[in-house]
């Protein structure tokens, strides 16, 4: 086993080293093409999924997990945490990798928690990962997907290996192999303890992600049906799963209608034997603990249901495999903690519901209390439609990696991190586990920016900057979504505009156009929806400025406009001296139909094109404006067929390369003033002010 390891290890090593140099962007690129093959083999990824144990529900559900971590806006949000600018210009913090991580997953849920390699990978680490020999879901993952673009890039594919073996005799390999910097350990605490002492005293950094055996709260004015089918998630998988709820603090006002609910959905439930499609029951990891643990709740409290033994047909069995979704109700009592039910992590489908008594101030602070107190830390939710309770309780509850409010517990947050807490379910460094923080590490550089973007940063693939013959093209490309802006390619954008500020004197023209079928289609909806008010104001603020600094560079600027040129492109193209369109070019300013307004200062631009009467008209009703239209109005410089495009571009590029440049910069600086009334000051905080009405809707 040690020498198979070392082999594996110095594999992984020696293409971490290159791997490591590889620009940020460069990485994220890979990645997120790595991202749309695992996507592209879903089917493939569900039945390895199944082929583990799961139901088609609870493949789909868990699956949609790994399908989250290889997301490109998590990706993109990821990358833009390992670079991290400061107020001054010339310093930033930026992630460095660890070097090579060996990742151990546990042996009932190899696939699921294969999902953190993209991060791992995205900061710069190699990775050497562990999983059962018959998992068919990590190699699909690690080789198909990952593997195979890195070879098809031209990287080594041994950047990420699998091992196979038991955990023991691996682990033993690992502690004694200098190549190992970090390990990141799934397991149970009492495993995790002796990984962390022994990898510490072998000089390793270790990341724990152990016991997950957290509770759920139920307030009095809880939406019911929402709280039951969160709650109903306790028995994913027999009650295995860590992030799954697994003790239920009910407020008594809603207490028999909780029980009686959850026992009606928990009778109904099946084995993933008797039905592949629905079911979420398998057999007991350790059927002696069901036995012992019913016990025990026979003993503190009531069974409301369940509370047996079953075979795959869900009948009564003493020595069937399955256990009985089982409820417990518990009064809350100064030994509660101390019982078996609350200090030891629950993997059996025995759930308990705790009743409180006296005022809602006593009961809040009581359950708070509860949740604090208990050994394990990974989350907690709460149910409630009060502020002022959920208020409380985010604020009080401290001792868990993820705080969830009116949420599916075990639900993947759109960008938290779904593992990670302290205590038993992390150790003492335990916290929310973003893992290219925790295999990473804070360095501090101060440089010009130019060094700074290309020794760390790299090219970007949104936005492609080319001079030629004294004409800088700028490209928006992100042909799939018709170029829509998110804040990747706004960032490349503005970091492109300022080249060519620092460079304007090297330059005749400028020209704006899109890859693919479109110029492009405004702001990303997508990244927009997860974006708060603030948030969403300073990404448009950014934008504009961009624009700004590109209409201001004293030599004159073309939008060549094929496709889609609406919203937030469509104020790209009156940022602009010159719009040639082709024929089947479509306009338009739909924000109002988003419940949105411009902010880019299209308002006034557009009425200073074609007059307030057919601004309005079009502000007013988001109305599509094919290209004849626009032409008409008077928007645009000249409208050819789609053929004949990039010919009328390259005439444009001619003549203003022909024309001195000291007159065009005069002119350029005396037509700024003139022309329209800036309204994207207004725009601005309407939209802000918009966009916050929306997320209180």
């Amino acid at each position: 086993m040690m020498q198979m390891f070392d082999h594996v290890a110095r594999d992984v090593h020696a293409a971490a080293l290159e791997w490591r140099d590889v620009p940020i962007r460069a990485r994220l690129k890979l990645l997120r093409s790595a991202g749309e093959v695992l996507r592209s083999r879903r089917d493939s990824l569900l039945d390895c999924l199944r082929a583990d144990g799961l139901s088609t529900a609870l493949a789909e559900y868990y699956g949609a997990w790994i399908l989250r971590q290889a997301a490109p806006d998590v990706l993109e949000h990821t990358a833009s945490e390992l670079l991290r600018t400061t107020p001054a210009r010339d310093e930033v913090w930026v992630r460095r990798p660890d070097g090579v991580v060996a990742l151990i997953t546990p042996g009932n849920s190899p696939t699921i928690n294969t999902a953190p390699l993209f991060s791992m990978l995205l900061v710069g680490n190699g990775v050497i990962m562990r999983a059962p020999g018959s998992d068919g879901g990590v190699r699909l993952i690690a080789a198909q997907c990952i593997g195979a673009t890195l070879e098809a890039a031209g990287y080594s594919p041994k950047l990420l290996q699998v091992v196979t073996g038991k955990t023991r005799p691996l682990l033993e390999s690992i502690y004694t192999c200098p190549i190992v910097d970090t390990i990141v350990f799934f397991g149970n605490a009492v495993s995790g303890k002796d990984v962390a002492e022994r990898g510490h005293a072998a000089g390793k950094k270790v990341v724990l992600e152990l016991e997950g055996s957290d509770c759920m709260v139920v307030w009095s004015d809880a939406n019911l049906e929402g709280a039951l089918e969160s709650a109903t998630r306790g028995f994913d998988f027999s009650t295995q799963p860590c992030p799954i709820p697994k003790h239920f603090l009910v407020h008594p006002a809603i207490r028999p209608a909780f029980v009686a609910g959850l026992c009606e959905r928990a009778n109904a439930l099946t084995t993933v034997e008797a039905d592949p499609e629905a079911g979420l029951l398998v057999p007991l990891f350790r059927p002696e603990k069901f036995d012992r643990l019913l016990a025990e709740a026979k003993r503190e409290g009531e069974v409301a249901c369940g509370g047996h033994r079953t075979n795959a047909a869900g009948q009564p069995s003493a020595t069937g495999v399955y256990g009985a979704p089982t409820v417990v109700v518990l009064d809350h009592g100064a030994a509660l903690l101390s019982s078996p039910l609350f200090c030891e992590e629950i993997n059996v489908p025995i759930l308990p519901v705790v009743s409180y008594a006296g005022d809602d101030a006593a009961i809040l602070q009581t359950m708070v209390e509860t949740v604090n107190a208990i050994p394990f830390g990974l989350r907690t939710s709460i149910w409630t439609r009060d502020d002022q309770v959920a208020t409380t309780f985010v604020r009080q509850a401290k001792d868990v990696g993820l705080v969830l409010v009116n949420k599916d517990h075990a639900h993947h947050p759109s960008y938290l991190s779904p593992w990670g807490g302290p205590k038993r379910s992390g150790g003492p460094h335990g916290e929310s586990h973003l893992f290219w923080q925790k295999t990473s590490r804070l360095q501090g550089v101060a440089a010009p920016p130019n060094v700074i973007r290309d020794a760390l940063l790299g090219a970007g693939d949104k936005l492609e900057l080319k001079i030629d013959n004294e004409i800088a093209w700028l490209t928006l490309n992100r042909p799939k979504r018709h170029n829509a802006i998110d804040q990747g390619l706004a960032a490349e954008l503005s970091d492109a505009v300022d080249q060519l500020v620092t460079n304007a004197k090297d330059l005749r023209g400028v020209v704006l156009r899109g890859a693919g079928a479109s110029f492009c289609s405004g702001a990303d909806l997508t990244m927009l929806q997860h974006l708060n008010a603030k948030a969403a104001r300073r990404f448009m603020q950014d934008v504009t400025w961009t624009l700004r600094q590109l209409e201001r560079l004293p030599v004159p600027s073309l939008a060549l406009v094929r496709g889609f040129c609406v919203g937030g492109g469509f104020e790209f193209a009156l940022h602009c001296d010159a719009i040639i369109a082709s024929a089947n070019a479509k306009f338009g300013l739909p924000e109002v139909r988003h419940g949105l307004t411009t902010t880019a200062g299209a308002v006034g631009r557009l009425v200073g094109a074609v007059g307030k009467q057919r601004a309005s008209q079009w502000l007013l009703t988001g109305a599509r404006i094919d290209a004849a239209t626009a032409d008409a109005a008077g928007l645009l410089s000249e409208v050819v067929s789609d053929d004949l495009l990039d010919e009328a571009a390259a005439k444009w590029c001619e003549h203003a390369r022909s024309l001195p440049r000291a007159g065009v910069s005069a002119y350029k600086r005396m037509l700024a003033p003139l022309g329209h009334t800036d309204t994207w000051l207004a725009e601005l905080e309407a939209f802000e002010g918009l966009k916050r009405g929306q997320q209180h809707a």
